[in-house]
């Protein structure tokens, strides 16, 4: 009797503490912190962004930039990007374990490997590069000088992303899992529980969102029994999580989901690939986030949803309430140290939904999705929607002047899509020859955004990655150029270690190439500003800079400096 008790006692801690979810193995302390200073994250892996999933650390650099950046372990420079979006200035180094590290939003690079990118960028005439580096030209040893952090690419402050990647498959991984000295004792903090009907379309409802509040170290909803119509329910959750140095609203790293205190499904946010960042939008209710709502993640998955962080423990993450019985719903929420926070509430099935309006046209994931009529063209691909969608149209006339068809509302943008597509419409009156190459398709809608166009057979083709009201309107008027600073022609620029422009454009710059004397010249961007920085290639005495840029139409502003050094 006595050895069945001791038993018993031995197990009750593997049961409160049962690994439900898949075990992480990665390296403990290979990789040393990229920077010289301790680590105050401003982003975690897996935070949620608009479109996507954030992909690395992002380490605070003091409100500074160009701190040193090192290298977080022994390898090679594999990799150089440079761009005006995303990380900007990227690094990447491949390690002999099996893992890449990569650092975003550098201002340059170690000299040597500055000189080999800029003559590269000089070859190739372009600012914006991807290089792929041999193994043996650029080899580092764990603590190398590689970088000074910045500012640059899509970046809104002065910070360093680091990511650390699966050498095979390039996915990113959480940084947080590979034992990085961030302190950390918070559990993460809960605002909001969602209720949504399974047997329904996500984009054909709106879930029953109930608030928490915390009451002897749990949460708990403000409403003690949630009744819902639905028979099969599934769950979402709203929260963040911060770190103990950092008052951030980071992401949230672990749900489990209980039914009856039976573990139902999981999920954990780690090894996402750039490929797959975007089911970010199917990880949450995109409905409610662009409508101006809360984050709400889905403890499951939608059908249209590839992300493989979902795991099924004993259910798929559907309640079943046709028993009419309370289900007493339980929610562990974790961050990557393993803090946890309870959310408890009750659950039962209270009548029945309406039986749903017929639909003319519905479009489902997995299927090729066409619409045609004699005005618009477009087809989604199989991957392009991640729930049923009963698809709404309509036209009403445009009443701009620089309209050339109606405008054409497609569904709305509340619903997501994947991938991109072709969309193809027809003007309502002839467009002269000349005006074809002119014309752009412009979509409103919760933004806006346009695209150049294609013409043949009396259709103009544009490309898209939302639904929206959609129109074609003619466009040429050439991008603006103005100099910044108050530099005049004739300017004395010996004193000068940059020269900036801002470039502008209704809908939207495609390019830009800068000359001076008949030879291009290097210009980096960031947003809508180009900028030179004064080197060899602009050498002592008089000199003509010319800068065209050239918009999604193919119109085309000029500005010609003159000056001296």
């Amino acid at each position: 009797m006595i050895r069945k008790l001791i038993g018993f006692c031995c197990l009750v801690p593997q049961l409160l503490n049962a690994q439900y979810l898949p075990e992480k193995n990665y390296p403990q302390g290979y990789f040393r912190d990229p920077l010289n200073i301790p680590i105050i994250l401003a982003g975690n892996f897996g935070e949620l962004r608009p479109n996507h999933f954030h992909s690395g650390m992002d380490i605070k650099t003091q409100q500074r930039e160009n701190l040193p950046v090192h290298a977080a372990a022994d390898g090679y420079v594999s990799r150089i990007s440079v761009s005006h979006t995303g990380y900007g200035n990227g690094l990447y180094i491949t390690h002999p374990n099996g893992y890449t590290t990569v650092y975003g939003h550098l201002n340059r690079f170690f000299p040597a490997l500055e000189r080999y990118v800029k003559q590269k960028e000089y070859e190739q005439e372009d600012w914006a590069i991807d290089l792929e580096i041999p193994p043996g030209m650029f080899p580092v040893k764990k603590g190398d000088f590689v970088a000074w952090s910045g500012n640059t690419g899509g970046s809104t402050g002065p910070h360093l992303h680091f990511e650390i990647r699966n050498t095979q498959t390039m996915h990113p991984l959480n940084p947080l899992l590979f034992g990085f000295d961030v302190p950390d004792k918070r559990a993460p903090e809960v605002y909001r529980v969602a209720v949504f009907n399974r047997e329904k379309s996500i984009y054909e409802q709106q879930p029953v969102i109930t608030g928490v509040k915390k009451v002897n170290g749990e949460y708990v909803t403000t409403t003690p029994l949630i009744k819902v119509r639905a028979a099969k329910a599934g769950i979402g959750i709203n929260g963040i999580d911060r770190q103990s140095n950092s008052t951030n609203p980071n992401g949230i790293y672990e749900v489990i989901l209980f039914d009856n205190d039976v573990p139902n499904e999981g999920f954990q946010l780690d090894d996402i690939g750039y490929e797959e960042t975007r089911y970010l939008n199917a990880h949450i209710d995109y409905k409610v986030k662009k409508g101006g709502g809360p984050y709400l993640q889905l403890v499951f998955p939608l059908p249209g949803n590839k992300l493989n962080i979902y795991h099924d423990i004993k259910g798929n993450g559907t309640i079943d309430l046709s028993d009419g019985a309370v289900h007493h719903v339980k929610l562990l929420v974790k961050d990557a140290y393993g803090n946890t926070s309870t959310v408890k509430f009750n659950l039962q099935q209270s009548g029945s939904e309406p039986a749903a309006a017929s639909c003319a046209n519905t479009m489902y994931p997995g299927s090729r999705n066409i619409f045609e009529n004699n005005w618009v063209e477009f087809f989604l691909d199989e991957t392009a929607l991640y729930d049923q969608v009963c698809f709404r149209y309509s036209e009403v006339p445009s009443i701009s002047a620089k309209s050339w068809s109606n405008i054409y509302h497609l569904h709305t943008p509340l619903v997501p899509i994947h991938t991109s597509f072709d969309l193809r419409l027809k003007p309502d009156k002839p467009v002269p020859p000349a005006l074809q190459p002119k014309i752009v398709m412009v979509r409103t809608g919760l933004g806006e955004d346009a695209s150049g166009t294609t013409y043949e057979n009396g259709w103009f083709t544009g490309r898209f990655r939302d639904f929206g009201n959609f129109h074609l309107e003619v466009d040429t008027i050439a991008p603006t150029i103005s100099v910044l600073g108050g530099i005049r022609n004739g300017a004395n620029l010996a004193r000068a270690t940059r020269l900036s422009f801002r470039m502008n454009d209704n809908s939207g710059i495609k390019s830009y190439r800068a000359e001076l004397d008949g030879h291009w010249l290097m210009f980096s961007r960031k947003g809508t500003v180009l900028t030179y920085t004064f080197d060899e290639h602009c050498p002592p005495g008089g000199h003509t800079l010319k800068l065209t840029v050239t918009d999604i139409a193919g119109n085309e502003g000029v500005h010609t400096l003159t000056f001296k050094r």
